[in-house]
């Protein structure tokens, strides 16, 4: 290949680049939202936009921040990139931090006369999930849509471009061990070595901050290029009597943040109950009240009862009433799932597992 074709490649690259900033997804249209008047409705939707955004402080969660202000100097200087990996089971709280942390004041996107200014972008490996896929994944966040079938390196060529036209310095990917599961030697290699190189571009060194399963942390530390460049912060269950006193603070703050009167979360046997339900993982403790609080408000119910909850955690499970932990009347009695019980029930809460063909995601993603 010849100096000068290569010149002719990147210049291709970056006109693609200029192209895409004026293509951008109407985010009014992200939920498709009912277009109401009615003042109940109206009601409700604040409600329930209220629950998800409660945010209850953990130590985790602070340990986050504070790396992610040193992610921020790294980006405002321009030096090479370092990688925030969050892991811990389905549950833990990792989207949640995630959500916390790209909500930071100097983050926001903007308009500007070059056109949209990104300095963090953020994607959800889906699943199945291949290289090539979360490449097209990151370009269609970020506006560009593709006039052709793409190759997987001419896909990264491509976004590699466009993070540096719109000023892209972190990104952030959720699930990433979707994008790990099922991937041979050669294809982690890969993937090792495309995050590494968005780390150490000349150009334009991006910061990154992974979310996924404990495979993660796994995959990682098997490639010294970027273990040497990575801070962990894992999530784990809180036990039940080690971690009592952080388990009832995190329930309290928990049921005076959602607003609404509640059966005591803090009460009794409640406890329990939450603790089982959830695994000892602040993740689903906030789902499960979150959820209960919903089906609530969707009842026109003031309180949240003992009822909701149970309904909150039937829905993914599909349980009887016997062994739904919010409703037997001795929760003591209730046995933690063995090891194997528990990669069962981390794939049944897990969300986004239906599976679809690769092929056609990637061949979908290109076309639209």
């Amino acid at each position: 290949m010849t100096e000068n074709f290569q010149k002719k490649m990147v210049a291709q690259n970056l006109r693609d680049a200029d192209e895409a900033l004026y293509s951008d997804i109407d985010r009014d249209r992200k939920f498709n939202r009912l277009q109401t008047t009615d003042p109940q409705r109206l009601a409700r939707r604040a409600k329930l936009k209220s629950f998800r955004a409660i945010d209850v402080s953990t130590a985790k969660g602070a340990a986050a921040k504070e790396y992610l202000e040193a992610i921020l100097d790294r980006m405002d200087s321009g030096i090479e990139g370092y990688c925030l990996v969050l892991h811990g089971r389905t549950g833990a709280g990792k989207t949640h931090i995630i959500e916390r942390l790209v909500a930071h004041p100097d983050l926001r996107e903007r308009e500007t006369e070059e056109g949209k200014y990104r300095p963090l972008l953020k994607i959800v490996a889906p699943a199945p999930c291949t290289l090539k896929t979360l490449g097209l994944r990151i370009l269609h966040q970020l506006g560009y849509r593709p006039k052709k079938s793409l190759r997987e390196n001419e896909v990264w060529d491509r976004v590699e471009a466009n993070l540096r036209a719109q000023g892209v310095g972190i990104l952030v990917i959720d699930e990433m061990h979707n994008v790990l599961a099922g991937r041979n030697s050669a294809e982690r290699h890969k993937i090792a070595m495309t995050l590494k190189s968005l780390m150490v571009s000349d150009a334009n060194p991006v910061q990154l901050i992974l979310a996924g399963l404990d495979s993660l942390k796994k995959f990682v530390t098997d490639y010294s290029e970027l273990h040497r460049r990575t801070h962990f912060v894992e999530l784990v269950a809180l036990e039940a009597v080690k971690d009592s006193k952080k388990f009832m603070k995190f329930l309290k703050a928990l049921e005076e943040k959602l607003g609404m009167e509640t059966c005591g979360f803090t009460e009794n046997d409640m406890p329990h109950r939450f603790w089982f339900a959830s695994r000892g993982l602040v993740g689903r403790m906030a789902y499960f009240a979150q959820e209960a609080a919903t089906i609530a408000v969707c009842l026109d119910d003031e309180v949240v009862r003992e009822e909701h909850l149970a309904e909150a955690y039937r829905r993914p499970y599909g349980i009887d009433d016997a062994r739904n932990p919010f409703l037997v009347l001795n929760p003591r009695l209730l046995k933690m799932p063995k090891k194997e019980e528990d990669i069962r029930d981390d794939e049944t809460f897990l969300r986004g597992t239906k599976k679809r063909r690769t092929e056609d995601d990637e061949e979908e993603l290109s076309e639209n």
